[in-house]
This record gives structure tokens, sequence and C-alpha cells, in this order.
């Protein structure tokens, strides 16, 4: 099927077997069927279910709206790599979140079905609008002192590292860089366009890996815990510029906390940093004041793990990989920015 600009993005095909995803990435196959997962939904779990509708937000798992005559709800269909284990320690660390901010949004059971090799997850249907058209400082303000909650939260549950997942300070801390660059450099070539920016991302990395050495030695990221792990705007819904959900814990991993307030800290030049720190220290985020000289470098860090997006599941570089390279080394040479 060809690419249909005109078209918005989750439209199905008529014969409800593929979705269009835009037009850089065209038609892809349906993981479930609209009939499969009303089924699933009226037969499997007996909900009221009555009309399904593919959500267009979603962009590594399929998401589905499902009308209920009870309440609403969303079904997420996870990608096949997606594991049991790695959902199950998902949905304990998401309701001991929702217990202390009531917006994070938790599944409504505790066990794991498996349809088809995709592991399928219901959540409460949240309605609000994107955090991508709330100002970055309102958003900002908002989410600070439910990001300190869910901190305190995290630090009592004593987990170790959700299965198949690493955190930013593992080693070798290469965060796949040694395969995408021989993989762009593949696709691409060796010209200066390409061999410039890999050489900012060279340097980024060696200079990262040798300041993490440095704080691993003096113990300065002991404070580590499950963080949510992708709270950008799109994971964040809005009512009259209220924060009323955050969504989508799959990328739910243990980090160095200060991490993830990096991150935010980081949003974009409209944010100020410091006042990030201070807010969340005030909101009692459990972390010492001063690893405030932490956020920039954790930043940065934050930037460099957009390497994982460069290749594709084969390994080869995507059709997008060489803009994706020339905004990561352009992003590593200024403020870093999150926003993404």
């Amino acid at each position: 099927m060809e690419h249909q600009d005109h078209l918005p993005r989750a439209t199905i095909s008529p014969d409800g077997t593929q979705y269009y995803d835009g037009p850089d990435w065209g038609w892809q196959d349906l993981w479930l069927t609209p009939d499969r997962v009303l089924a699933f939904c009226t037969e499997d779990r007996g909900l009221p279910a009555t009309q399904v509708g593919l959500l267009a937000e979603g962009l590594l798992n399929q998401t589905w709206k499902i009308e209920c005559a009870d309440h609403d709800r969303v079904l997420r269909v996870g990608r096949s790599e997606r594991t049991a284990e790695q959902v199950a320690y998902e949905l304990p660390v998401a309701r001991a979140w929702a217990a202390v901010a009531p917006v994070v949004v938790a599944a409504e059971h505790d066990d794991v079905p498996v349809v088809d090799d995709h592991i399928l997850t219901l959540f409460p249907y949240v309605d609000g609008f994107s955090g991508s058209s709330v100002p970055s400082p309102d958003r900002c303000r908002e989410l600070v002192p439910v990001l300190a909650a869910m901190h305190r939260a995290a630090l009592e549950l004593d987990f170790d590292q959700r299965p198949g997942f690493t955190s930013v300070d593992d080693p070798p801390r290469r965060y796949g860089w040694d395969e995408a660059r021989a993989a762009i450099i593949d696709r691409f070539g060796r010209g200066a366009e390409v061999l410039g920016p890999v050489t900012v991302v060279d340097r980024a990395v060696e200079e990262l890996a040798g300041r993490l050495d440095d704080w691993t030695r003096s113990g300065r990221l002991a404070a580590r815990a499950p963080v949510h792990g992708d709270l950008n705007p799109r994971n964040q819904l809005y009512l009259e510029d209220r924060l009323v959900a955050i969504i989508d814990t799959d990328d739910l991993r243990v980090e160095p906390l200060v991490w993830e307030v990096a991150n935010l800290a980081y949003t974009d030049l409209e944010v100020e940093p410091a006042q990030i720190w201070r807010d969340y220290l005030a909101a009692g985020g459990p972390l010492d004041p001063a690893d405030e000289e932490l956020l920039l470098p954790m930043a940065r860090l934050g930037v460099v793990g957009e390497i994982q997006w460069l290749t594709d599941a084969d390994g080869r570089a995507t059709h997008l990989a060489l803009d994706s390279l020339f905004a990561l080394a352009a992003t590593l040479t200024g403020r870093p920015t999150r926003d993404v």
C-alpha cells in the first residue's frame, strides 16, 4: 500500500490488517485486528466494550481506546520483544507511584495476558490533551512535585533492575554507539558531512563515560531506584493547564534519580535548570543539594541515549538516521534540550 500523506495517522486499512503511520513510515501491520481487540475485551476480560479505535500517539507499542459502558479504557498491545517478566515488574511500581501521585495511570489488573505473542495491558482512559500544547515552564511546574513524590516512593521499593534493562551508568557505557556508528558509515559513507557529526558523538561518549567512572568510584550515583524513564510531553495529559495524567510506564527502569531530574531540568531553553532543582528539593525530592552539578552532564547523557533510534531491529541505519545524527551532534555541542 502506497504512502498517502493526506491520511491521518492511525487510519486503519479497509481490510483491518494495517494502519497508516505517517509519511515517514507509511503503512504498518497491526499486531491485532480491531475484531481481535474487541473480542479480547469482551470475551477474555468480560468488559462491556462496544467499540475500539487505534490511538495515533503510540510510537513503540500499539494502543487502542476501548469504549465501554462503565468507563473507557486503553489497551496497550506490547511490542514483541517486551516480555512477561518485564511487564510483571512494571505493574507494582506504577501502582506504588499512583498511591502517592494519583495522576500516574496504573494498569487495572495484576496478571499479564498474552495474545499472539504480544502482552496486553488495560489502563483506565483519562481525558486530556497532550502536554506538547502546554508551555514548558507550566508543564514543569506541574510535574516537579509529582516527580519528587514518585522518587520518594521508588526508593521505598528497593527493587533491582528491571529484567532486560540497563542504567545509563552500567558498563561498558557505549550506549550502542559503536554499532550505530558502523551502521551509519556503512549506509551513508565516510564523507565529511557524516564523519563530522560522528566525531562529535565520539568525543561526547568518551567524555561522559569518564565522568561516570569518577562518579561511580566516589558514590555520587548511589540514590537510584525505578524511574518513569520517558516523561516527554506526549506522556503527560492536561486539562486547563492542569496535569491530570502521567501515562506510558513502558520504559520504566532503575536509574540514578538525578538522571530523570536532569532530563526535566533541561526540557528546553524556556526552562531554567536551577529553578527546577530548587523546586524539586522544596517538594521533598530525595537528593543531595550538591547533586545540582550533575544535572548538565546527566542531561547530555539523556541526549546520548537517543543513539538507540539510529538503527532498526536488524542493526541497520534507518533512512532517517543521518538527519537524526545531525540533530544529535548539534544538541551535544550546545545546551542539551530533552523536550522530545
